[in-house]
């Protein structure tokens, strides 16, 4: 009898408690890791800017580095590269673009690249700055490899598709990116397509060498995972619960969103722990020697009641969605934290 116990420990991954936190000067956090204990980066999917934050002080960015040049942007009407998930591996930061289409299917270069970012700390304070290339041939890697089998969600490179290859329809969007882990290999998460109901994470083999122009990508063997019909919103490997945290949800995020965890054994069926309601999840960034993870939340569509010149667009019942606030002291979006408990393998 005393092992029904140890069974139930080891499929739960117990949510201790959960804190709610408002960070200013942006909306759409799209990707964020760890710094330290007390700091932490995140990226805009509608801008090129990485803005530093403080835990014990929450509000405006402490720092913040504008990518534009070092991402080759050179369209001032259509700017943002969709930055969409980011890992850690040491004292470098891998970030990576959507991969995808813009909503109406339009083909924008900005928005296929993956680079890096070398962290410095200096006096306790900490820097960001751009390592290697930032590399742009990604998508021809993944079109080669006819094990994923994406060139129907991609269409013809360079040419316009219309609605049908939006991100949110029948067209590539990668959302995730998580180190394994020993830091030699990552996963790329896809959030559409979703092939057989299933999220599909791709590996990367030689991240180093791919953002230090010495290699062309070099990918692996696909991993699928069985997440009730959702692709991959975000995925990041915790050291301190030895597995990984993801939080998946459909292509048109008419689903809910839902935190799982996973042994990052292939075929192995992750584990669910929590569904969001009132939270657009979209990144996931465990805290360093520590059982509590935060999820942030893109809340670039979040009403907020201002006066009309306050608005770059016009009100709607008095309201206009945070991403059209001409403020940036007034833009915010949330982060939940988790602790979450161990499990217990036997």
């Amino acid at each position: 009898m005393q092992i029904i116990p140890a069974i139930l420990m080891a499929v739960q991954c117990l949510v201790a408690s959960a804190e709610e936190t408002f960070f200013y000067g942006s909306c759409d956090a799209s990707a964020a890791v760890a710094l330290d204990k007390n700091t932490f980066v995140v990226a805009d999917d509608e801008d090129n800017i990485l803005r530093i934050y403080s835990l014990e002080r929450p509000g405006m960015p402490l720092a913040q580095y504008s990518l534009d040049i070092f991402l080759g942007v050179q369209d001032e009407l259509r700017p943002e590269s969709d930055i969409e998930a980011c890992t850690r591996v040491g004292d470098l930061i891998y970030w990576i673009t959507s991969h995808g289409r813009n909503k109406k299917g339009k083909w924008r270069n900005s928005r296929y690249r993956f680079f890096a970012t070398k962290i410095i700390n200096q006096e306790g304070k900490f820097h960001l700055k751009p390592e290697g290339i930032a590399f742009d041939n990604l998508l021809i890697a993944l079109l080669s490899c006819e094990d994923l089998d994406l060139k129907a969600s991609v269409g013809v490179i360079g040419e316009d598709s219309g609605k049908s290859l939006a991100p949110k329809e029948k067209g590539l969007n990668i959302e995730g990116l998580s180190t394994n882990a020993d830091g030699s290999v990552l996963y790329i998460g896809l959030r559409n397509p979703i092939p057989g109901k299933q999220a599909l994470l791709i590996p990367l083999k030689n991240p180093n060498a791919v953002i230090h122009g010495q290699s062309k990508p070099i990918l692996g063997a696909p991993v699928y995972l069985k997440v009730q019909s959702r692709g991959i919103r975000s995925i990041e490997y915790s050291a301190y619960h030895q597995r990984y945290f993801l939080v998946a949800g459909d292509r048109s995020g008419k689903l809910s969103s839902v935190l799982y965890s996973w042994d990052g054994v292939p075929g192995s069926i992750p584990k669910k722990i929590k569904s969001f309601i009132n939270l657009n999840p979209e990144a996931i960034a465990p805290m360093p020697g520590h059982d509590k993870i935060r999820i942030f939340s893109d809340d670039g569509t979040v009403a907020h009641r201002v006066i009309q010149k306050d608005s770059f667009d016009e009100l709607v019942d008095g309201k206009c969605a945070c991403k059209s606030l001409k403020d940036p002291k007034k833009k915010r979006f949330r982060s939940l934290v988790l602790a979450l408990k161990k499990q217990i393998s036997h």
